[in-house]
């Protein structure tokens, strides 16, 4: 009888395949190439932002990470949806702590319930996310929608709660909104703003949770120094960088922690395989952005323009 983590791993073996196809030194370079003349041509394409949104894009080129609040940048509809978004959390509460003592790691609202409440998937595709999302890619941005994550204050340093880059694309951008208030126990989330130099298409692509030793070993001795943990209040928002850069859900021990997060990467991603993290299914998406203008929805279904032996191969687990 095949055990669940069997299963998982056949699941997800075409994938860790091709990753490692794509990392041979020939394929890599013939990938880097083609990426960097494709970047150089979008460049004068690029939109023009305003001086704040600039600022946004100048701080996650420098540092990775860019924190402000709902009320700062003045997006519409933040408001509404961060109160929806908040009330599916509580709703969900009773749920996650229940699949917290049972051993779960990672922990999201159920993807179904923000399909229910679409204005929340909708709302990371407004033109000026996609905007500083594209500025800052350098190429149009692929939207891989949103999760509510669910830390509950367990106080295990597991999964997401360790230090790690995620693997979707070479660089990438999540935009964090905290459903309430998060202090230094609360698990905020952390970034260490020192970009991994040891990671790229020359020198391939590997993915693991990191220690002490490793971090050293990637980013130099004191590290420490450049953790930023990203305190603040209901609505607080944060720019990141989560492929180049270190990061993680500080394990929370006074309350848990709910928070949105909504993903973008270059169309077409690195690793079209990797992504699709957010558990919603592809006619979900389909269903939500039906009406939205064209942009909006070449963005949301960004998989539909993958080469063909590409879209055979299924996502990666959760």
């Amino acid at each position: 009888m095949i055990g669940l983590k069997d299963s998982q791993w056949l699941r997800d073996l075409p994938a860790r395949t091709t990753l490692k196809l794509f990392n041979q030194r020939h394929v890599r370079s013939w990938l880097g190439h083609r990426y960097d003349a494709t970047v150089l041509r979008h460049r004068a394409s690029l939109p023009q932002l305003s001086l704040p949104d600039a600022g946004i894009v100048e701080d996650l080129d420098t540092r990775g990470i860019h924190v402000t609040t709902l009320g700062a940048l003045g997006i519409p509809g933040g408001e509404a949806d961060l109160s929806r978004a908040a009330a599916l959390a509580e709703n969900f509460a009773d749920s996650a702590r229940a699949l917290s003592r049972e051993g779960r790691s990672f922990i999201i609202v159920p993807p179904e319930k923000i399909v229910r409440s679409a204005m929340i998937f909708r709302w990371g595709l407004q033109d000026r996310l996609l905007d500083i999302a594209e500025a800052y890619l350098g190429l149009p941005a692929a939207y891989d929608g949103v999760a509510i994550n669910y830390t509950v204050a367990d106080g295990r340093a597991v999964s997401t709660r360790k230090w790690h880059r995620d693997w979707e694309d070479r660089r990438m951008l999540k935009v964090a909104v905290y459903l309430h208030a998060v202090d230094d126990a609360g698990g905020p989330f952390q970034q260490i703003s020192r970009p991994d130099t040891l990671q790229d298409d020359l020198k391939g692509f590997t993915y693991a949770l990191s220690d002490d030793r490793e971090l050293e070993q990637r980013l130099g001795a004191g590290y420490e120094v450049d953790v930023v943990s990203c305190v603040g209040p209901r609505g607080t928002v944060v720019f990141c960088d989560t492929a180049r850069y270190f990061h993680r859900g500080k394990p929370a021990i006074s309350r848990d922690r709910a928070a949105l997060f909504y993903s973008y990467f270059a169309d077409p991603p690195r690793h079209p395989f990797l992504c699709e993290r957010t558990g919603l299914s592809r006619a979900d998406i389909e269903w939500m952005v039906r009406r939205l203008p064209e942009r909006q929805r070449r963005a949301a279904l960004w998989r539909r323009r993958l080469p063909p032996l590409l879209k055979l191969i299924p996502p990666a687990s959760l």
